[in-house]
Parts: structure tokens; sequence; C-alpha cells
């Protein structure tokens, strides 16, 4: 019998920033407002279980907020799903931070100099998913809908 897990995380959809690169010393690091949407996805999912393993499904649904510029029968039109948004972040986007989000966090320990767990995760790695959709649709409010199911 496969489980399902359901989550949502309000605000308005985001997508995986490039790393960025320092002029002085080359190096790359990821913007703080990828990390803290990250770890906000991974606050929410991990109150559902942790650690999961085996493989998975992942569908993810993005809200976006309709612009207050459209007419009342545009917004309907929307709100039926006749009409999807077209604008950033990109699907695929979407899906790298959401599944980004869902691994645990490790980080280098300055003494030993080995990974270590830093924050606990729902799956291992998001190589186990194996199958999703990732949809685009308008909706009040603004929200990212996530629907994990073990296979």
């Amino acid at each position: 019998m496969s489980k399902t897990y359901k989550f949502t995380i309000l605000g308005k959809p985001r997508g995986k920033q490039r790393p960025r690169t320092t002029r002085k010393h080359n190096r790359f690091y990821t913007p703080n407002e990828t990390k803290s949407y990250e770890a906000m996805v991974r606050f929410i999912a991990t109150r559902q279980a942790k650690m999961l393993t085996g493989p998975l499904r992942v569908d993810i649904t993005a809200y976006f907020p309709i612009p207050s510029s459209y007419s009342k029968i545009r917004r309907m039109r929307c709100l039926s799903g006749d009409e999807r948004p077209t604008k950033k972040p990109d699907k695929d986007n979407i899906e790298k931070i959401i599944l980004d989000g869902l691994n645990p966090l490790y980080k280098v320990n300055k003494y030993t100099h080995h990974k270590e767990m830093w924050a606990a995760g729902l799956y291992k790695d998001d190589s186990q998913v194996i199958a999703g959709e990732t949809k685009k649709v308008y909706g009040e409010p603004a929200r990212v809908e996530v629907i994990v199911t073990e296979l």
C-alpha cells in the first residue's frame, strides 16, 4: 500500500536561482533567497515524515496570484483554468527548488572535514524521485502544493 504526504508552501511560487560567484576568490555560493525558501520547504515537509526510502512520485502545483490589472472576465478565465501563467519562474526551476528543499541539508565539519547532516529532509536524495508532474496555474491565495507518494 503506497503512502501519500501532502503539504502546502504559502506565498508566491519561487524558482531556483543560479549559483553566484565572488570576484575576489572565484568562489560559488547559493543566493540567500534560494537557501531560505529551500529551508522553509524542508521545515514544512519534515513535519509530515522524515527520510523516506525507496522510489517516490512528486506532484507539484504552483498557484500564481492573478495580476490586479486583469479585467473581471480575464480573472474568471484564469480561475477556470482557461488561461495559464506563462511567466517566470520556469516550471523546471520551481521543480528544482522544491526537490532540493526536500533533500537533507549537509555541512562540512571544519574540524573533521567530513560532511555531516545539518537538517533532515523528507528523503535521502532527490534521485529517489522517479515520476511526477509540475503544473503552473492561477489561484488565490498564491501557494505551492506538493504531493509525495511512496511507490
